[in-house]
Order: C-alpha cells, then structure tokens, then sequence
C-alpha cells in the first residue's frame, strides 16, 4: 500500500491526473486508488500511467467518460493524503 500527498489535479480527454508527492510504499500500473464516500461506499479508479519528475509523481486513472472526470473532480482530492493498494 502506498501514501500519497496530493498536489493538484488535471483531466484529459478520457482521464483523471493526479499530481502530488509519494510519502510511502511504491506505485505501480493496475494499483487501485480507493477514494471512501462514507462507510459502505466508495469511488475506485485504476492507475493507467505513471509518470514521475523530480519527485513528483502524475497518476492517470483511465475514465470511460466524462461523467467519470466529473466524479473524480467532485471528490476535491487536492491537498489530500490519498491510499493507493
């Protein structure tokens, strides 16, 4: 499992990026981002792409449409600490 600080994020097209800072564990294509909207629901996302600068990593959860985008923008994610299994 694997911590981390979320900086920013961005869409595309057909993804959610997250940027941000990994404060522990590895990160790796296939990892599952679980986001919990209370406690018997939660929104997932498959990790896509990594790409990683400096330090700071850009996460691509693959999204089928927009309305996807939309609910990972609806979740505010920005200056959270985020677990990626």
């Amino acid at each position: 499992m694997a911590q981390f600080q979320v900086i920013e994020t961005l869409k595309s097209e057909n993804a959610f990026i997250i940027q941000g800072v990994l404060l522990e564990g590895q990160l790796n294509k296939g990892m599952e981002i679980h986001i919990p909207l209370n406690n018997n629901l939660d929104v997932t996302g498959v990790i896509t792409e990594i790409n990683e600068t400096n330090n700071q990593y850009d996460i691509v959860i693959g999204c089928l449409d927009l309305e996807e985008i939309t609910l990972w923008e609806m979740l505010n994610l920005k200056d959270n600490v985020i677990q990626i299994k």
